[in-house]
């Protein structure tokens, strides 16, 4: 473990700061976070976990190095991608059976956060590379052995908001038109969506469907002021053909009944109902971008302390928001270990869990949010300077923050259930 310590760089430029942070110990948990950890007693990764940490470090320098150029780009250089897949971090979160580490979400996150801390847009799209395994996992044996048959690092863009067209065939789904957001689908040869489609007799199923490369294309429509380098563009289908095998339904998937669950059901992390494990995709680069802001403000305010731009650093209201700020991102992690341990921990999931996990993920988003946004607001006018990072991780946790699943009423439904006004299996996310 360590905690960042007051830098006085030479000089105030982006480069020096971000050169003087301090970094983390070569062995150990060597994390950002000071206090007790949760220990699940999960033993079903494959990879150290140093290694796991070592390997993440070896995308943070190029991640780093590109930083500005991935802002301009609106998406990732090729060689980020490049030492994302280069790393050999891709199986993390993929099934033993097609060759994974089944690494637990903690460790993903942990390494994820060694490339956010220092380019947000970066941790976002290692994220869902990485995480996108576990989408696929929830497929039929058939649809992931046609992936992992064709490309053993698979990756995968998602978008399953359901603005598209699904509609039932005989022997699948005809599918057809634009899903918006599907990060780093540029270097993306796979796609899963997600569509609503009507019976003829009135049910309305919710789909999850796996495209081919030749069945979708990409549409440059990427321009957000946050997570700019991300490439979240659309993508476009013309009408074509799913069979059954490449769908499953959503609502099995939340209540842990999709084929891939089934699959892999002696996996803990796989045979978990998707209403747990659903959030952590969205939610795990902010605790990097978090801890990314944190040390560039100790770093910049470090700087002031020796007089060249003000004696901020010599206020006590800034010095109790640094230590707010650093006990909420703290907090905000312990949480996620909390949240972690419940699918990692073994035991049977229910209704309860689902409620709960679905309020923890909306706390943990306000932690992280509220631990930057308090200190953003005594960076000054030099904050804003896009020569300095601060304002870039400012604009990345509050896009992560724009994310729909921050929109659902999770925290509204956690009181609802404490007053007794939420009966049993009236509610999407409750497990029956």
């Amino acid at each position: 473990m360590y905690v960042t310590e007051a830098i006085r760089p030479a000089d105030c430029t982006a480069a020096t700061i971000a050169d003087a942070l301090v970094a983390p110990p070569a062995n150990g948990r060597g994390m950002f976070v000071t206090g007790p950890r949760i220990n699940t007693g999960y033993t079903g990764m494959t990879i150290p976990y140093s290694e796991a940490i070592e390997r993440a470090r070896t995308i943070a320098p190029v991640a780093k190095r590109n930083v500005t150029l991935a802002e301009q780009m609106r998406r990732m250089p090729e060689d980020t991608i490049q030492a994302i897949l280069d790393s050999g971090l891709m199986p993390l979160m993929r099934p033993k059976m097609f060759g994974g580490f089944e690494g637990d979400w903690m460790t993903c996150i942990d390494c994820v956060s060694e490339v956010g801390r220092f380019c947000g847009s970066a941790g976002w799209v290692m994220t869902f590379l990485i995480q996108h395994q576990v989408y696929l996992s929830l497929f039929s044996e058939e649809a992931q052995r046609y992936v992992y048959d064709r490309q053993p690092d698979p990756m995968v863009a998602t978008s399953f908001a359901p603005t598209g067209q699904v509609r039932e065939v005989t022997g699948g789904v005809e599918v057809s038109g634009r899903w918006k957001f599907g990060s780093a689908s540029d270097y993306c040869s796979w796609a899963i969506v997600g569509g609503v489609a009507k019976s003829e007799d009135g049910t309305v199923n919710k789909y999850n469907v796996l495209l081919k490369p030749e069945q979708f294309t990409i549409d440059r429509t990427w321009n957000s002021v946050g997570l700019r380098g991300t490439g979240s563009n659309d993508m476009v289908v013309e009408k074509t053909f799913v069979p059954a095998s490449f769908t499953y339904l959503q609502s099995d998937a939340l209540a842990g009944r999709a084929p891939g669950n089934l699959l892999h059901k002696d996996s803990l992390l796989y045979r978990t109902p998707f209403i747990i494990n659903g959030g952590f995709a969205v939610m795990t680069p902010m605790h990097g971008i978090a801890r990314g802001f944190y040390e560039n403000f100790v770093a910049y305010l470090a700087k002031k302390a020796g007089g060249i731009v003000g004696k901020t650093a010599e206020q006590p209201h800034v010095q109790t928001a640094i230590g707010e700020s650093k006990a909420e991102i703290d907090l905000a992690y312990l949480l996620t270990e909390k949240l972690s341990a419940t699918t990692f921990g073994g035991a049977p999931v229910d209704r309860a869990d689902a409620i709960r996990v679905r309020r923890d993920f909306a706390l943990v988003q306000k932690l992280l949010q509220s631990s930057v946004d308090r200190l953003f607001q005594h960076s000054g006018a030099n904050g804003l300077d896009e020569s300095l990072p601060l304002q870039r991780f400012w604009r990345d946790i509050h896009a992560i923050g724009h994310h729909a699943q921050w929109q659902l009423p999770t925290l509204q439904t956690a009181g609802k259930d404490a007053l007794g006004l939420l009966p049993p299996g009236s509610e999407p996310f409750a497990i029956e």
